[in-house]
């Protein structure tokens, strides 16, 4: 566990020290990193770490890489990693989540491959891959004043980290609490992990926000209000400027909306999904605003958080705070029926359906498996339920809060609100009594 914490501590200091370097990529040309050139070849020394896991950060050194980094491409076996930066000698990449299956004490080795225009080369040595679990902290500082404060990741601290979005470009999107008092200088905060970066987007949104929502653009989010109409959008396409909107009611509707705690897309029929806590359902058109109610009477009184299948567009899970469980809700047919957990009964047990048990279950997440993470709040825990309700617990110590980084059997959260994942099945979690963003790997 040491030399995990070690690794991640060591790469991480290696971005801090090169990432001002590749910042002033244009500087670098002028003082003499020449651009690519087909007719030399292109030459390999070495690569640091030469370990490591999903989402390490990998430093390549050689000659004739260019500064062009849509012009380049690594794989780690087969597998593409994210090129960020180049600097003639130098290339600054991402190494891609699972790049091929472990052998017994799950390890890949990885044939690392640069390929510069049509010209491709191996390195000699191979990058050591470790299959794990493990939680790493993004961003944030325990304790730290209600006082945002961004700029490079190990510099930026916040006040409670509450519901999280990520876009396309790894872009992820997290409302802030205010510490001290609730209907005042709450914010939102943009992190890009990969370019070492966070901003302030919303300096003081009044009333808190909510969990986002991106929509299948994967640069849009949209992002409620805590109580009434209003919500605000943003985009990648204008800079992330925020605007403040409000839902209308469509012709002959009346809008009855007390709470609202979470957009939901779905790709299906291209509207935005909303339940208030009286239980009433909202469809809400992303271009206008408009909005008709599609049903009632869903588990009014309780906090909801929510997300739509992958595989089944038409089926809206949703977390009931609570009331401790996870239901569906078939847009199509109505049907609204326990998925997991016992409604009004707080607890922990892993199990299948009505015999598991959480503890103010919140933001929840599905992947390409229709696999949902979900984080269990004050189990300080985040949980894995199937398609069929069988839940278990991914990491965290049930009932113990604290902060550690580490494996499943080490990593400790404090009450986490939110939860999102990346195109490469990397977890953000909204840490919120540790005022953190913390960052999941499972493979």
């Amino acid at each position: 566990m040491n030399k995990i914490k070690t690794f991640h501590v060591a790469a991480g200091m290696l971005a801090m020290l090169l990432l001002p370097c590749f910042a002033s990529c244009e500087s670098d040309k002028e003082n003499g990193y020449e651009p690519y050139d087909p007719s030399k070849a292109i030459t390999l020394t070495d690569f640091y770490p030469d370990s490591g896991g999903v989402a390490t950060k990998v430093i390549l050194n050689g000659e004739n890489f260019g500064t062009d980094a849509s012009n380049i491409k690594v794989y780690f076996n087969d597998k593409e990693a994210a090129v960020i930066e180049a600097i003639g000698n130098k290339i600054y990449a991402i190494c891609p989540r699972k790049p091929g299956e472990g052998d017994e004490n799950s390890i890949v080795k990885c044939r690392v491959r640069v390929q510069v225009g049509d010209k491709s080369v191996e390195y000699p040595t191979p990058f050591t891959y470790k299959i794990q679990t493990v939680v790493t902290t993004v961003c944030g500082i325990v304790g730290a004043p209600d006082d945002v404060v961004t700029g490079n990741l190990a510099q930026t601290s916040m006040p409670y980290v509450t519901y999280l979005a990520v876009d396309k470009d790894n872009n992820i999107i997290a409302s802030l609490r205010n510490k001290n008092n609730y209907y005042h200088e709450n914010k939102v905060i943009l992190v890009n992990e990969d370019e070492d970066v966070s901003r302030l987007l919303i300096p003081d949104s009044g009333a808190p926000l909510n969990q986002p929502c991106m929509l299948d653009d994967g640069k849009t989010v949209y992002i409620p209000t805590d109580n009434g109409l209003e919500y605000w959008t943003m985009s990648s396409d204008n800079m992330w400027s925020p605007i403040k909107q409000a839902m209308k009611p469509n012709t002959g509707e009346t809008l009855t909306i007390d709470y609202k705690h979470s957009f939901a897309m779905c790709t299906e029929d291209g509207f935005m999904y909303i339940r208030a806590k009286n239980g009433i359902l909202y469809r809400v058109n992303p271009e206008t605003g408009l909005t008709n109610q599609v049903s009632s009477g869903l588990m009014s009184g309780s906090d909801s958080y929510m997300a739509f299948s992958k595989k089944n567009p038409n089926m809206l899970y949703l977390a009931y705070t609570n009331n401790h469980c996870v239901f569906t809700y078939n847009i199509r047919t109505g049907e609204h029926k326990l998925l997991a957990g016992i409604s009004g009964q707080p607890g922990y047990i892993d199990g299948n359906g009505a015999s598991a048990m959480f503890s103010e279950p919140r933001q929840l997440i599905l992947d390409d498996n229709d696999d949902m993470y979900i984080a269990d709040t004050n189990n300080h825990c985040i949980r894995k339920v199937t398609s069929d309700g069988k839940v278990s617990t991914v990491i965290g110590q049930p009932g113990k809060s604290g902060y550690q980084d580490g494996s499943p059997e080490d990593a400790l959260f404090n009450r986490p609100f939110g939860v999102c994942i990346n195109n490469d099945g990397i977890i953000y979690i909204g840490d919120f009594d540790n005022q953190c963003i913390r960052r999941l790997a499972i493979e």
